[in-house]
């Protein structure tokens, strides 16, 4: 750039601490490394009460489409920014990327999907009390969406399966991709051959992150232990799910995916303190816990759903681990070349568990798999992300 710039990075405050918001931590550096003024602006997304833009919402209304409102307080916060004084603005999670400037670069992971490519297994799930309703607050927030993305100078993918979205939702081409580095928190890349400790699934316990499919499939393969990282609200259904799973005569294999993730996650019974499992939830672990964890793990299990990228499964690849998917995991899918870098198997706990068992059994083709897996994470590092948000930046500037 021939000049320092003042650039205004947009964040939606959802009250949590997770992989993308490391990433923007990092997106900030790097800004700031490059020489730019680079200031936050945030937006709370827990609305105080029940209005939008000073109109009160009747409890009965706002209560029928539970995820329209609040969506709608968070676009009338960032139209209500005054970004003027910044050169550029840089977008981040829905809904900043409503926000209107004539120098917009979107960091663009994804819509607010349950309008969006989630719509149908929301509805299948059960989440909404009147899917009718849900698919109607659908179409008011994609007719709104459309001419903010629209009206974006350029935009920034992670994945070829965001790229797609835009383009079936909103005819948006021409994406640029950023790709974040290696891990989310440091550069780093373990030596040696898979561990022998705890098969290892890292992710969030929200739809559709199917961790339960994980722990299904441990009960597949009982002589192996399992280790479930992460937190979230579906964390007790996960572990009711273990418990039941842990029954004599229960069968894995029989369970519909409605009975094992496709659903709310709520109403799960409680689990004996005393309850025997070989699946172990870590729930939330320390950066050095878990640079332990897969530097322990013969394979990493990442079953979530269509993924708009795939932080844990580069992680686990930079620690030299073979990393296990699923077909329909979308950037995760991307991620990880069937039988070169990992294994890439059917949504099922049976399609899980033959992999894992593959790869704990033939350890000479893991640990091949591992050392493909190391280069390719090498090739995802922060130096070439800032170089893709150079080039961004650049096609914002020049219009």
């Amino acid at each position: 750039m021939s000049r320092p710039l003042r650039i205004a990075l947009l964040k939606p405050d959802f009250g949590v601490v997770g992989g993308f918001e490391r990433v923007v931590a990092r997106i900030e550096d790097i800004f700031r490394a490059d020489g730019h003024e680079l200031t936050r602006l945030t937006v709370d997304m827990a609305p105080p009460d029940r209005s939008v833009a000073g109109l009160a919402v009747s409890r009965a209304a706002w209560d029928a489409a539970p995820e329209y409102f609040p969506y709608l307080v968070g676009r009338d916060g960032f139209d209500r920014l005054d970004t003027r004084r910044y050169d550029v603005v840089v977008s981040t999670q829905p809904p900043s990327f409503s926000h209107r400037h004539p120098r917009h670069l979107a960091v663009f992971y994804h819509h607010h999907r349950v309008f969006y490519d989630l719509e149908d297994l929301y509805l299948r799930a059960g989440f909404a009390a009147d899917p009718e309703v849900h698919r109607r607050a659908g179409e008011l927030v994609r007719r709104l969406d459309q001419p903010r993305i629209e009206a974006i100078r350029h935009v920034l993918a992670p994945s070829q399966t965001v790229a797609d979205r835009l383009e079936r939702f909103n005819g948006v081409t021409g994406v640029g991709f950023q790709h974040a580095g290696i891990g989310v928190g440091q550069e780093r890349a373990a030596e040696g051959e898979p561990g022998t400790g705890s098969v290892l699934c890292i992710g969030r316990h929200e739809f559709p992150k199917r961790a339960e499919l994980a722990v299904a499939a441990a009960h597949l393969l009982p002589h192996l232990s399992f280790t479930v990282v992460g937190s979230g609200g579906r964390m007790g259904w996960a572990r009711a799910l273990d418990h039941r799973l842990s029954q004599p005569g229960a069968d894995p294999t029989a369970l519909t995916d409605a009975e094992l993730w496709c659903n709310t996650g709520q109403g799960a019974p409680e689990v004996p303190p005393d309850a025997a499992s070989n699946v172990t939830f870590a729930g939330f672990v320390s950066d050095d816990d878990l640079d332990r964890l897969n530097t322990e793990a013969p394979c990493v299990v990442a079953p979530a759903y269509d993924e708009d990228y795939g932080l844990t499964a580069i992680e686990a690849m930079a620690h030299g681990r073979p990393v296990v998917v699923c077909a329909d995991g979308g950037g995760l899918a991307e991620l990880v070349q069937h039988e070169v870098t990992g294994l890439v198997v059917p949504p099922t706990p049976a399609g899980i568990a033959g992999a894992v068992e593959r790869l704990t059994t033939d350890r000479a083709f893991a640990a091949e798999l591992g050392r493909a897996g190391r280069a390719r994470a090498g090739e995802l590092t922060w130096a070439n992300t800032a170089v893709e948000l150079r080039a961004g930046l650049a096609r914002v500037l020049e219009g």
